[in-house]
């Protein structure tokens, strides 16, 4: 495991947080936030490091502030596979928990506003309504991972390479510098091809012919491997078989 490095600590971070108003500290008061303020500290890793491990003590919990970070399970034979992507304002960890149940690797380069997983808790029972905010977060994650389990269950690989670029573009609107008016939006890809295929049960084969497709298409233009500029949103969403709002539930904007 790399080891982390802290980048502050009890500094009024949380006034500053790029993240406040889309994490459920948003719903904290005054006195949480100082709390909050008190057991919280950001903590950087690089691209490819482990931030914890299946199967260890799950100790850390909190949000991602800067980056994407990959949740993936390792199955009895030694096979791992990726379960999830969190986005900055996710929350990542596992609450009332002694041990991770997945591993969560930094699958770009991370910041995460961490707190110790049982003074969480804590910080839990004494203000309701964050806690109230957090159960609200996670039903809606529940929804979103159930809605995409359906979609990889009974979709063609094309609406499924669809949906993950269209969840891409809403993502990468708080990650990437804005745009002009008239200038489509970039999209960012944080996982290299063979883990995207994974996500989506295919082959990276067959994820580059179907990318291929989307930009002879017009849908999108490849600008390199990592990036896509999204011409045709309404033609992306078209290709997905999806609606718009059922999308947007999957993104979890």
């Amino acid at each position: 495991m790399n080891s982390p490095v802290d980048v502050s600590c009890l500094c009024g971070k949380c006034d500053n947080c790029v993240i406040l108003n889309h994490s459920l500290c948003n719903a904290g008061s005054a006195e949480a936030m100082a709390q909050l303020n008190r057991i919280s500290h950001r903590r950087s890793y690089p691209r490819g490091s482990i931030i914890q491990a299946q199967g260890e003590p799950g100790d850390l919990v909190g949000n991602v502030v800067k980056g994407v970070v990959k949740l993936s399970s390792m199955s009895v034979n030694g096979d791992g596979h990726i379960v999830g992507l969190l986005f900055p304002s996710d929350f990542f960890g596992r609450l009332f928990s002694d041990e991770s149940r997945f591993s969560y690797e930094a699958a770009t380069d991370v910041t995460l506003c961490a707190i110790n997983r049982l003074a969480f808790e804590r910080f839990l029972a004494d203000h309701p309504a964050v806690e109230h905010e957090m159960h609200k977060a996670k039903l809606d994650e529940l929804d979103a991972v159930r809605e995409w389990a359906a979609i990889i269950n009974g979709h063609t690989t094309m609406q499924r390479v669809s949906t993950l670029i269209y969840v891409f573009s809403r993502r990468s609107e708080n990650q990437l510098p804005k745009r002009g008016a008239n200038e489509a939006p970039i999209i960012h890809i944080p996982l290299g091809r063979s883990d995207i295929a994974d996500f989506l049960g295919t082959t990276p084969e067959t994820l580059s012919r179907n990318i291929q497709i989307l930009a002879r298409s017009g849908i999108i233009r490849i600008m390199d491997s990592r990036h896509f500029e999204l011409l045709d949103v309404a033609e992306l969403i078209r290709c997905s078989g999806e609606a718009r709002e059922d999308l947007n539930r999957i993104a979890a904007i």
